[in-house]
């Protein structure tokens, strides 16, 4: 495959997975552009032993002209340059699941560009952290390792007293990548899975998983939940809210429509007969965070949440004022988790698969349909 793929990603230099590509595609140039030190590089230089990038670029900024023109292929988290400035680009690929943040570039409305993301390779990493918060929020892990901080060995029954997830039953709300392992996780913990999608899955062949997943991973066949609703007005939603769901998972896109889909009434209803906990690793934009806080505030005695874990809020970063940092009911973490070794590794390894796809001229994983976004 000739070309010139251009990456501009924010962490070290990862010789390993590019000797990989050079290997596959040893006609294919490759230029690095590394952006600005993140905080996220301490996640990846220690396991993957590999030195600093020497060629870095502020996030804000793009590549210089002259290799933007020669451009082929871009992987990318952000950088998205204007078809004008790289006339053959006919590619770019998203190290990340979520493109929210540069939909709206010129880009994405181009035919002649194919754009994919990295949908499913965040997929196992996210879906341990939901189970990671749930299992901390129901087995009270939180308030045991304060207690170990304050060396306290505290009563072996904190109240309200700690719950199994055996037998729960678990509202995914946007039935992707991370909706599907996430159900997997829950199955194998003994909980009952009903699922949530805007447009229906009625046959077994509307409910396989046409992304791209991790061999092992996921739910391809879409078997796993009981039933499955859908929908794309409040009465459906609500519908879906009052089958007494012990938990809900919300891991759908953000869009005009899902801006604040779970609000107070979304709340209410789903609280109406036992209080849950809501789960967010979708955007922070998807819940009303006003109506959130009442709803934790209020608690399980006041008709409210049991409890929330949050990977996301709005807005991003939380401001140090937010009544979300002292509710004992909330389990908050700065959007990361997603962030593993693994889950850059399978970035890559969703690239090369996709240009071995294109090519022998067949369609590629994980590809956004012009006009969707």
């Amino acid at each position: 495959m000739a070309g010139h793929l251009l990456m501009t990603l924010p962490f070290p230099k990862p010789e390993p997975l590019l000797k990989a590509l050079e290997g596959a595609f040893p006609s294919l140039k490759i230029t690095y552009l590394r952006h600005e030190v993140k905080p996220v590089e301490a996640f990846f230089k220690h396991d993957m032993h590999i030195p600093p990038g020497d060629l870095y670029f502020p996030l804000s900024t793009l590549p210089s002209t002259e290799i933007l023109r020669e451009a082929t292929a871009l992987m990318t988290f952000g950088v998205v340059p204007d078809p004008s400035d790289a006339p053959n680009l006919r590619y770019i690929h998203f190290a990340v699941a979520g493109t929210d943040h540069v939909a709206h570039k010129p880009a994405f409305k181009d035919p002649n560009i194919t754009i994919t993301t990295s949908t499913g390779g965040s997929s196992i990493a996210a879906a341990e952290w939901v189970i990671g918060s749930v299992l901390g929020l129901t087995r009270q892990l939180f308030q045991f390792k304060e207690l170990q901080n304050a060396r306290a060995w505290g009563s072996s029954v904190l109240a309200p007293p700690p719950f199994t997830l055996d037998g729960k039953k678990m509202g995914i709300i946007g039935y992707g990548s991370i909706g599907r392992q996430v159900a997997r996780l829950a199955q194998a913990l003994g909980m009952d899975i009903v699922a949530y999608n805007s447009r229906p899955r009625l046959t077994a062949e509307d409910r396989k998983d046409r992304n791209w997943y991790q061999a092992g991973s996921g739910d391809p066949e879409g078997t796993i939940p009981s039933a499955y609703f859908h929908g794309q007005s409040k009465e459906a939603l609500h519908s879906f809210l009052s089958q007494n769901l012990d938990i809900v998972v919300l891991s759908l896109p953000l869009t005009a429509a899902t801006k604040h889909f779970i609000g107070e009434e979304e709340l209410s209803v789903l609280n109406a007969k036992n209080p849950a906990i809501l789960v967010n690793v979708a955007r922070g934009p998807i819940v009303d965070q006003d109506a959130l806080i009442s709803s934790l505030k209020k608690g399980a005695a006041g008709g409210g949440l049991l409890a929330a874990a949050l990977d996301v809020t709005d807005p991003e970063p939380l401001p140090v004022e937010s009544e979300l940092w002292g509710l004992p009911n909330v389990f908050v973490t700065p959007h990361i988790s997603s962030v593993t070794q693994q889950t850059v590794i399978r970035a890559y390894k969703i690239l090369q698969d996709n240009l071995v796809r294109q090519q022998k001229g067949e369609e590629m994983f994980n590809v956004i349909k012009k006009g969707s976004v």
